[in-house]
C-alpha cells in the first residue's frame, strides 16, 4: 500500500538541529508515511544521523547527491516519493506531532488541493507567529487561494501538505542552484492548483537559523535571485489576472553597497525605473513599456 503522506526533508550541514525535525517526523500520529531524506552533499555529519534513523525505522529512505541546492534536493524527494500527498519540511525546523494526520484528514474531507499550516518563527530571544489559522476555511478562487495563503508576502512551501497528483499534472519543479526557488514554485502552485484548505490547531516550527542559505550573508548572486523571481512573480499575476498591492508590484534590486550600507538602489513598478541613493533620495526615473515576458 501506498503511504498517505511523503514527508521531503532536504539536509544540508545541518547536524545540530537534525535529530529535533527527524524526532519530529518520525513520532507522527498519522503512522502511514514515507520519510525521504535527500542528503545534499553536506559536509557534516548528518548522513550518519540520517543512516542511524534509517537503520531504526524503515519508513526513512535515505537518498544521497552531490550538491544541487534546495530546489534540487526537494526534486530528488518529488521523483522519489510515492505518497497520496507531499509534504515538505526543511532540516532545521519541527512539526506539531498530529501535523501530518490534521493536514491529510482535512485535505481528503474537503477535497482540497492544498492544506495550509500555522508557522511559528522561533528566535533565540522570542518567538513570533508568521501565519496563524485560527478556523479551517475551504477556498477555490485564484484571490482567495493567494490572501490565504498569505503570499504575497510569504512564498513557503514548507507549510503546505500538496496533493501529488497535482504536482504531476502541473509538472512543477524548484528551481535548481538558486536562492528564493519558492517563489515561482508557489505562484503557479496557488495559481492553478484547485481547492485550498486552512488547518487550525497544528503549527509549522520555523527556526531561524542565520547560517541557512537566505539568512547569512547577502550575496550579489543571492540579490539577484531575489530580484528575478520577484520580476517573475509579478508578470505572472498580471499573466493569471491577480491583483496586487502597489507594494508587492515594486521590485526592488541593489545595484552597489559598501560594508554592508545600500548606495544605490533600483525601484520597478509598472515599467517606471527609480534609482535612490541610500534608499531614499531618488536621482534618476526612466519610463520603459516592456512586456513581462513570462
Amino acid at each position: 500500500m501506498n503511504p498517505k503522506v511523503s514527508v521531503i526533508i532536504p539536509v544540508y550541514n545541518v547536524e545540530r538541529f537534525l535529530t529535533r525535525c527527524l524526532d519530529s517526523v518520525v513520532g507522527q500520529t498519522l503512522r502511514e508515511i514515507e520519510i525521504i531524506c535527500v542528503d545534499d552533499g553536506s559536509p557534516d555529519r548528518s548522513i550518519d544521523i540520517l543512516n542511524r534513523y534509517a537503520a531504526q525505522d524503515d519508513r526513512v529512505r535515505v537518498i544521497s547527491q552531490e550538491n544541487r541546492g534546495l530546489g534540487g534536493a526537494r526534486n530528488r524527494g518529488v521523483d522519489a516519493a510515492a505518497g497520496e500527498y507531499v509534504l515538505f519540511v526543511d532540516s532545521d525546523d519541527w512539526i506539531d506531532p498530529e501535523y501530518c494526520r490534521a493536514l491529510y484528514d482535512a485535505a481528503r474531507e474537503t477535497g482540497a488541493d492544498v492544506a495550509c499550516a500555522s508557522i511559528l518563527k522561533s528566535k533565540p530571544s522570542r518567538e513570533k507567529w508568521t501565519i496563524r489559522y485560527a478556523e479551517r476555511i475551504v477556498v477555490e478562487t485564484l484571490e482567495e487561494r493567494f490572501r490565504l495563503a498569505h503570499c504575497p508576502p510569504d512564498f513557503y512551501v514548507m507549510n503546505k501538505l500538496i496533493k501529488r497528483e497535482r504536482l504531476l499534472d502541473l509538472g512543477l519543479r524548484f528551481r535548481e542552484r538558486v536562492c528564493y526557488e519558492d517563489v515561482e514554485y508557489m505562484m503557479r502552485l496557488l495559481g492553478e492548483c484547485g481547492r485550498l484548505v486552512t488547518v487550525p490547531g497544528v503549527v509549522y516550527h520555523y527556526m531561524f537559523n542565520a547560517t541557512s542559505i537566505t539568512k547569512s550573508r547577502q550575496t550579489p548572486k543571492k540579490q539577484q535571485d531575489k530580484y528575478e523571481a520577484h520580476r517573475h512573480f509579478v508578470a505572472y499575476a498580471d499573466r493569471i489576472g491577480l491583483r496586487l498591492a502597489p507594494r508587492y508590484r515594486s521590485v526592488t534590486r541593489r545595484l552597489f553597497e559598501w560594508c554592508g550600507v545600500t548606495l544605490l538602489k533600483q525601484k520597478e513598478c509598472d515599467g517606471v525605473r527609480t534609482w535612490r541613493l541610500f534608499d531614499f533620495l531618488p536621482i534618476w526615473r526612466t519610463h520603459e513599456k516592456e512586456g513581462n515576458g513570462y
